[in-house]
């Protein structure tokens, strides 16, 4: 295995990685490559939304909410604009967390600051429903909301009471962390600024570009909209720690937990992953390179953390998923497929 990930830092995939190896037991191999060391700690990016997943099924198992509960009855109501509700009307958290909600893949809250239903409903006025499954960031930004609405608490404290002292993990929060521990996750928000010069919108509070992202999150929403905290992401973790978070999904025997892992629609569990890059099994994907996944038929997961944008130069990396798949296939021993 480190041969493969070895081959990625020098074909210039990402600079540097680190893999952790897990089975029931713990935690079997831990690597590092390139600039990093094994407790070097990542962007989680979108890995968060398993964050919020977890958070979330607390919740359920508690009976504060379920699964077909309708959003609009797990939000102010008062806050809510007449295109938001009517938007939302009919759809569940099983929407939500499955991307079948029928809001945009992506809007960058930023770029107006207002209140957050008040940019959502003119968001939503500027753009069509769509159709089937459409990956989004917005759903996973309400999930976060509501995760706020039914307990009470706020997604920092969340996970405190959740992921820190129920489960034991010390090594998944919130930026920002310190630099020092922290590997770059790219040098300027470049992507998100073309993707708002292509709707034609503008921003003025960029980060400079060249400048290293280390320690603060690198989505935009997540950094200039949400201050750092939100359901889609701003979490931040090493390799050892989100291997315990992979484990207590491989060795849980808990019902609304073991549930979240079934296939519901078009190859999502409830908040996860379950396409071809996560064979026989479970994870997410994360834009700055991160990855978590684990097999309960296999007793085995592994978590990949990468930091594909850090390239000062602007060097466009190559397909993560590659990676991804070739580190998870070759544990299981299976051929490596080709990627659609």
């Amino acid at each position: 295995m480190d041969a493969i990930v070895s081959g990625y830092v020098e074909r210039k995939y990402f600079p540097s990685a680190v893999l952790s190896v897990y089975d029931h037991r713990g935690v079997r191999a831990l690597s590092a490559f390139g600039d990093a060391a094994p407790d070097t700690w990542y962007d989680l990016a979108s890995v968060t939304k398993i964050v919020t997943t977890t958070l979330v099924l607390f919740e359920i198992e508690k009976g504060h909410l379920s699964m077909h509960s309708p959003v609009l009855s797990l939000l102010p109501a008062e806050k809510c604009g007449n295109i938001t509700k009517e938007r939302l009307s009919g759809v569940t958290v099983l929407d939500l967390m499955t991307h079948h909600s029928g809001l945009i893949a992506w809007y960058p809250f930023y770029c107006d600051g207002g209140p957050f239903y008040s940019v959502l409903e003119h968001a939503l006025a500027a753009s069509e429903r769509q159709t089937g499954f459409v990956y989004s960031d917005l759903n996973f930004m309400l999930m976060g909301e509501i995760f706020q609405f039914v307990s009470g608490m706020d997604l920092r404290q969340g996970v405190d009471r959740y992921i820190h002292d129920e489960l034991g993990i010390a090594e998944i929060e919130y930026g920002p962390i310190e630099p020092s521990k922290c590997a770059v996750s790219s040098y300027g928000n470049q992507i998100e600024k073309r993707m708002c010069r292509e709707r034609g919108l503008s921003f003025h509070g960029w980060r400079e570009d060249g400048k290293p992202i280390r320690g603060a999150c690198n989505d935009g929403n997540a950094f200039y909209y949400w201050h750092g905290v939100s359901g889609h992401a701003g979490t931040f973790g090493t390799a050892a720690g989100l291997s315990q978070l992979g484990l207590f999904y491989l060795n849980c025997d808990r019902p609304v937990f073991l549930k979240a892992l079934d296939v519901m629609r078009d190859g999502r569990g409830l908040g996860f992953d379950r396409s071809i890059i996560f064979p026989d099994g479970h994870g997410h994907n994360g834009f700055t390179g991160t990855a978590i996944w684990f097999s309960r038929k296999h007793d085995l997961g592994a978590v990949l953390l990468t930091n594909k944008w850090a390239w000062p130069d602007g060097h466009a990396p190559g397909a993560t998923n590659e990676a991804r798949v070739d580190v998870f296939y070759h544990l299981l021993g299976q051929p490596v497929p080709k990627l659609p």
